[in-house]
């Protein structure tokens, strides 16, 4: 499990495992639908990635995550700059809220991003690890509170120039300025300390922005091979090269 910062604990009962870019969990719906024809390889592509991402199979998830920038960001969900607000650190992880207008009107104007500081890092050290798009903040996804310390407050304004300049990129479609500002999660993904046998996925396929191809799925999964738990998220699949790709995904366990 990736962790933000000293404070985290590794495996609590409910988590989000942190990607790039993420859609809270109170957009997904229900599923069980099958792809269609048009979409072959689709959903045994997405069940490797989930299996392997659930494993800290780091190989198999790079290899089926896009190598192209502009295919790792996806369209920018933002119609305009949103407006940020209340930045708070805590030791090596931030967040800031945002609240904005958006090009679907089916994600929440409103949510926070969350960012990673990296150390021995020239210049700006914070990193943009996530989004979520929420009006409630999802259960198991972990932001600080405020910032405790005289030296939490003084990445504050770090924090702010970090995610406006990432939102900024992203808004002008500047995807190499959105990878420099954007914290590498698959470079420290490792195998997970804690056995997570899968028993069952199911899977649902709808259009979304830019060509791409939302999947939500709930997966049933056994911790320590004993402990029953319901996974839910989204994946976002697009084709680089001929061949399917997953952009972003949330996971809550």
């Amino acid at each position: 499990m990736t962790r933000f910062g000293s404070r985290d604990h590794l495996f609590p009962t409910r988590v989000v495992l942190p990607l790039l870019t993420i859609v809270s969990a109170l957009l997904l719906q229900a599923v069980a639908a099958r792809p269609s024809a048009a979409e072959p390889g689709l959903e045994s592509m997405a069940d490797t990635y989930l299996r392997a991402l659930l494993e800290g199979d780091g190989p198999t998830v790079r290899r089926l995550t896009p190598d192209k920038p502009e295919n790792k960001f996806g369209p920018c969900p933002f119609a305009e700059m949103p407006r940020l607000e209340n930045p708070r650190a805590d030791l090596h992880r931030a967040a800031i809220m945002f609240t904005g207008r958006m090009r679907d009107q089916g994600v929440p104007g409103e949510g926070a991003i969350i960012l990673t500081m990296l150390d021995n890092v020239k210049g700006n050290p914070w990193r943009v690890r996530q989004i979520g798009f929420f009006t409630k903040l999802p259960l198991g996804l972990s932001i600080p509170s405020r910032s405790i310390t005289r030296k939490d407050r003084a990445q504050e304004p770090l924090v702010v120039e970090a995610a406006g300049r990432y939102v900024a990129a992203w808004l002008k479609g500047d995807y190499i300025t959105m990878e420099d500002l954007a914290f590498n999660w698959l470079a420290r993904l490792r195998p997970r300390p804690q056995p997570v046998t899968v028993s069952s996925i199911d899977f649902a396929f709808t259009p979304s922005l830019g060509g791409e191809t939302k999947i939500n799925f709930i997966a049933r999964v056994r911790l320590y091979h004993a402990l029953p738990k319901t996974l839910d998220g989204t994946l976002f699949a697009m084709r680089e090269q001929g061949q399917w790709k997953i952009r972003a995904t949330q996971l809550t366990l």
